[in-house]
């Protein structure tokens, strides 16, 4: 049985420093961020969410008219709004995953990236309900980004896998993959 890591320790983690990861200037992450963004598929996006978007790091450069960052940190989600400033088009919500269902009732989106999210520390055995969750949101023929440490990550969703790419990221492999969830 996983544990869950609480939100406290997450609150904690984010509350004075704005990059705690220290993401803004690690080339390694620089260049993590720069293959996601390159496999996002050239078209015009409707609307994109943005699932542990942390401050903002990968958010603020997401294509799509209208932008949804997510993060179970409300320091996180205060950091990636100062980090944005006004652009209209990004906003941010302090949700987990989990709370898409109850506040996106009827929002669906064309795109949905999910980085560093799916490990079982921040999902336990949910893996089912996840598949469930971005099933519901994600539009037909909508596209799903998730990068995440390979060594950690233990989903695969059922939908067309497009690529799936690994790469050394620190000490660990880093996986992408792009799925399209076909249109039946």
């Amino acid at each position: 049985m996983s544990l869950i890591q609480p939100i406290d320790e997450l609150e904690k983690w984010w509350a004075s420093d704005p990059d705690p990861w220290k993401y803004e200037n690690d080339p390694a992450d620089i260049k993590r961020k720069n293959i996601l963004l390159s496999l996002i598929p050239d078209k015009k996006y409707e609307k994109v969410l943005d699932v542990g978007c942390g401050n903002g790091f990968v958010t603020s450069e997401l294509p799509g008219k209208s932008v949804l960052g997510i993060d179970v940190s409300e320091n996180a989600i205060k950091h990636a709004i100062k980090r944005t400033g006004n652009q209209k088009r990004i906003r941010f919500k302090r949700a987990s995953l989990f709370d898409i269902p109850f506040f996106e009732k009827e929002e669906t989106y064309d795109l949905v990236v999910i980085t560093g999210v799916l490990y079982p520390q921040y999902i336990g055995e949910s893996k089912l309900l996840v598949y469930s969750i971005i099933d519901n949101i994600l539009r037909p023929n909508g596209f799903l980004i998730c990068c995440h440490i390979a060594e950690w990550y233990v989903l695969q969703f059922p939908f067309y896998l497009i690529k799936k790419e690994y790469y050394p990221y620190k000490e660990y492999t880093h996986v992408y993959e792009l799925y399209m969830k076909i249109q039946p």
